[in-house]
Order: structure tokens, then sequence, then C-alpha cells
């Protein structure tokens, strides 16, 4: 039998707008950035022969994956109680899934971490600046629900993956494909429903 969903059109249509958006937004960039150098995009992307030899970034960024999903299922009960939905806000997040894995990993750790160290800055300063600008980043979900407790949850937590993901990236051997992977599994997993979270405390203003 077919679980009812636990939202409204209104919220279900709020949140899959913002996604939408969101999505259309980073593929943009994501177009126009293969296009002007398809060969050096895909390299940037770490699909190069040193992918396949990294297999302990591999595992790591799998345990990682799963055990922020469980963590965050268990406590935002709009992930928990939707996390087998497939709708429509699901397809959307599978989209915005692979656009934002992509353009954040190549941002916050390839980009910036790669600038630190070319500026001489020690490989723990890299890790913790990375981790710490992705949880400030997040902090926009206190904007988007009207809620600062919500923004300030979303920072300290994306915060701490964000150090994760910066280890394994160095663990890597700098290569940004496992940290790509891992974060379109977790975005996949719980984004759609996190919107959904922050779309629903915003309507108890």
């Amino acid at each position: 039998m077919r679980k009812e969903a636990n939202y409204t059109k209104q919220q279900g249509f709020k949140a899959g707008l913002f996604l939408g958006g969101m999505t259309s937004s980073l593929f943009v960039f994501i177009f126009w950035w293969f296009f002007s150098n398809p060969e050096g995009f895909i390299n940037l992307m770490g699909f190069n022969q040193t992918a396949t030899e990294i297999p302990v970034a591999w595992v790591l960024a799998v345990v990682v994956a799963i055990a922020y999903i469980a963590y965050t299922a268990k406590g935002i009960p709009a992930v928990r109680e939707n996390f087998f939905r497939f709708n429509f806000l699901k397809v959307i997040g599978i989209f915005s899934a692979i656009a934002s894995g992509i353009v954040e990993e190549l941002v916050f750790r390839q980009m910036l971490m790669d600038w630190l160290y070319s500026n001489g800055i020690g490989v723990i300063l890299q890790v913790v600046i990375s981790g710490v600008g992705f949880g400030i980043i997040h902090f926009g979900w206190s904007i988007f629900s009207g809620n600062l407790r919500t923004g300030l949850w979303a920072a300290i937590h994306t915060a701490v993956l964000g150090l994760l993901l910066a280890i394994i990236y160095i663990i890597a051997g700098r290569n940004v494909l496992p940290v790509i992977a891992a974060h379109m599994m977790i975005n996949i997993f719980i984004e759609p429903w996190l919107i959904l979270n922050a779309v629903k405390e915003s309507s108890k203003k």
C-alpha cells in the first residue's frame, strides 16, 4: 500500500521550484565549463589513471557517504519518512545531486585546496578551511527556512562532512572523483528531503 505524502502539494511545489532553479543554474555552469575545455574538464574531475590507484580513498568515500546518510535520516524526520519515496521531487533531486556533487567538490576540494597548497598553506589548514567554508555556505539554509537553528545545524554538520571529504581528497592524492561520487550519493538520498524540511520549517512561521 502506498504511503501518503507527509507534506502538502504547496510545500512540495515550493521545494521542487527551489531545487529545480538551483540545479538549472549549476548545470549551466557545468555545461559552460565543459564546452570551454572538454578534455580539461574531464581530467579536472579525476577521470584518469590515478582514479584506479586509490582504493582506500574509494572505500572511505563510500563509508562516509553511508554514515552521513544514516545520521541525517535518523535526525531529520522529513528525510527518514520520505527516504524511499520516488516522485517528481526525487527526480529533480537526482539531477541536483549530480550537479551539486560536481560543482561543490571542484570548488571546495580541488580548486580551493589546490590554491591554498600553491600558496604554501599546509595540509591541515587546507582541510580546515575547506570544511569550514563548506559549512558556511550551507548556513544559507537559515535564510531559506527562516530558522536560525536550522541554518546553524546545517552549517555545523556540513562543515564536518566537508572536513571528512577534504581528508579523503588528500588521501586520494588530490583526485577529486571519489569525493564527487560520495557527495552525489549523499545528495541523491537526502537533499530533496532536506529542502522539503526547510520548506516545512518556513511554513510554521
